[in-house]
């Protein structure tokens, strides 16, 4: 009996020995099959990484490093950078998304809210391919009084040069300018633009039937075949620009072509926001927009026209010559600035001569405008904390004041002669 026990330990030690190895092998295999579940329904399944935090600015750049969230968010403006799956898009960036891009979210927050986000799609090299930058609202989150669903999409080439920039703006209309390239040098762009959505409200109104719509009637009477129908909005080809530069390679010139009628739109020139005279930096849906003042605009006739812009080293635009099919000159702009602020533009022709002036306080708000017609005052515009002062001139007397505020007229003094007189 004695003999027999050393025999027993070992058998009960290989026993041991073998049950050691197979419950690890057992665990991995039922592990193993676990995750080839997990593969079968998330098969796109990315780990979550933790977003890296950094203390901001208003343009959400990353100033500081600062490895706590709430650390980070003490500061005015603070920026999360974090890697996301796909399925964390919002619907208006999926058709830009391609399955070897890196998605990257950029959350730019001041105190607890959170006025705009960014998201860059990288490829294998880490070059941005598309940026698309806006309000939280424009992202499908919840929008606020303060700001509507503003923002914009950049798509890049594989040298990383913005070929396609599409521009949304808070009434539901868009901008898209399209960028071409010689050996990398930019050398046209063309500007593309569409109607916001006619209101419901509107289309009531007018008789019409929606083009959301196309079975129902805007209206109480039967459905008549002859009736108009409402069109969905689309993209129509204002202008095209084409640059010129000098022998060292900087900007001097930009020709512009109008493409048909522009409407509403021949009072404001939108030059596409990486055109040299812009600065880089801007709040999403904004655009570099020069107002042609309404003085001026209503002596001109500009359809079809072309339009030749010369630029300083600044990027400030210093003349404008446009110039009809034909090439004959319709007239000229010649801009005189101030540093960046612009203090007088003379419109000129062969028949009419006519200057806008402009004045400035501290913080660079314009709060002074008059209007020369060949050298004569015929109207003057002073602002004051919302209320504006409206003196319009005869034969270089003042013959009529006006009181506007917030953009609505609240009186208005017809001045006669004798007072006029009488005050000289």
């Amino acid at each position: 009996m004695p003999k027999s026990l050393p025999a027993l330990i070992k058998i009960l030690l290989r026993l041991l020995l073998l049950a050691a190895f197979l419950v690890p092998a057992a665990f991995l295999i039922a592990r193993e099959e676990n995750n080839y579940i997990e593969e079968e329904e998330f098969e796109e399944y990315v780990p979550a990484v933790p977003p890296r935090w950094y203390r901001s600015n208003s343009s959400g750049m990353t100033l500081e490093f600062i490895p706590s969230r709430l650390v980070a968010m003490r500061n005015e403006y603070s920026l999360s950078v974090e890697i996301v799956h796909r399925d964390e898009l919002p619907e208006i960036l999926l058709p830009y998304h391609d399955d070897s891009h890196t998605i990257e979210l950029r959350t730019l927050f001041r105190a607890d809210n959170e006025p705009r986000r960014q998201w860059i799609f990288r490829d294998s090299r880490d070059l941005a391919m598309v940026v698309a930058s806006g309000s939280a609202c424009f992202f499908g989150g919840e929008s606020s009084e303060e700001e509507g669903p503003t923002g914009f999409i950049e798509i890049m080439n594989s040298d990383g040069a913005v070929v396609i920039e599409r521009v949304f703006e808070e009434d539901l209309s868009q901008w898209e300018f399209r960028f071409f390239y010689d050996r990398n040098i930019l050398i046209s762009a063309e500007t593309w633009f569409k109607r916001a959505p006619v209101p419901p409200a509107a289309l009531y109104s007018a008789g019409y039937y929606s083009y959301e719509y196309p079975d129902m009637a805007y209206n109480d009477t039967a459905y008549n075949a002859e009736q108009p129908v409402v069109s969905p909005p689309a993209f129509v080809l204002l202008h095209t620009d084409f640059y010129r530069y000098s022998r060292s390679g900087a900007l001097r010139a930009i020709d512009r072509i109008f493409h048909g009628e522009l409407e509403e739109e021949l009072d404001r020139l939108v030059f596409p926001r990486i055109a040299p005279l812009i600065s880089p930096a801007r709040e999403p849906g904004a655009l570099p927009v020069f107002y042609i003042p309404e003085f001026i605009l209503g002596a001109m006739n500009i359809e079809g026209a072309r339009v030749s812009y010369t630029i300083d080293n600044r990027g400030r635009i210093l003349s404008e010559v446009w110039r009809d099919e034909y090439d004959n000159i319709l007239g000229e702009f010649l801009n005189t600035w101030y540093g960046d602020r612009l203090k007088s533009v003379l419109w000129r022709t062969d028949y009419d001569e006519r200057l806008v002036e402009y004045e400035y306080d501290d913080n660079g708000n314009r709060i002074v405008e008059r209007n020369f017609r060949r050298g004569v005052l015929e109207r003057s515009v002073a602002s004051l904390d919302g209320i504006d002062i409206e003196d319009i001139f005869m034969n270089g007397r003042l013959v009529l004041r006006a009181i506007w505020e917030d953009g609505l007229k609240i009186s208005e003094e017809r001045i006669s002669y004798a007072v006029t007189r009488g005050s000289q």
